[in-house]
């Protein structure tokens, strides 16, 4: 049986439901996180410590319930940032009585491996030995997270 896409909407809700999962983590532990504008390029959270000392940039990535896949990304995801305080946060809505599941890893430390990880992908054969082309997918699962375990629900920023 053929699997049904998701549509737009149920994307949509699912993009937002991860954010507010990793905000209300954020604001459990102190921190004061509030959702950014949908427009606002390449970063869905803003939280600061209650002093101010402290400014956190995330991207939020979210799998949902019944996408056993992975993620699905663009290029850009390899695009370094000049500052320290910039993360990604790969939530896992692993089910509806579960708790997600999170993978919160600096922007640079991420893209840096995905864009390895491409460039490694390109220089293998294809199916039937033919070389790959080029395209801006880039895609993983947690099953290739094993060097970023450090970062599984760790909000010790």
């Amino acid at each position: 049986m053929k699997k049904k896409k998701e549509s737009r909407s149920t994307y949509n809700i699912t993009g937002a439901s991860g954010e507010y999962f990793v905000a209300a983590e954020l604001s459990r532990r102190g921190w004061i996180a509030t959702i950014t504008l949908k427009n606002t390029p390449n970063i869905d959270i803003l939280a600061t410590t209650i002093n101010g000392n402290r400014t956190l940039n995330i991207q939020v990535k979210t799998r949902s319930i019944s996408n056993r896949q992975g993620w699905i990304l663009n290029k850009g995801i390899e695009n370094l940032v000049s500052k320290d305080n910039f993360y990604i946060a790969f939530v896992d809505l692993v089910g509806k009585e579960e708790k997600p599941d999170y993978y919160l890893i600096p922007k640079n430390i991420f893209a840096k491996w995905i864009a390895k990880r491409h460039q490694e992908w390109l220089s293998t054969p294809g199916r039937g030995g033919h070389v790959r082309v080029d395209n801006p997918i880039r895609a993983f699962d947690k099953s290739q997270f094993s060097m970023f375990e450090k970062y599984h629900n760790n909000w010790d920023f």
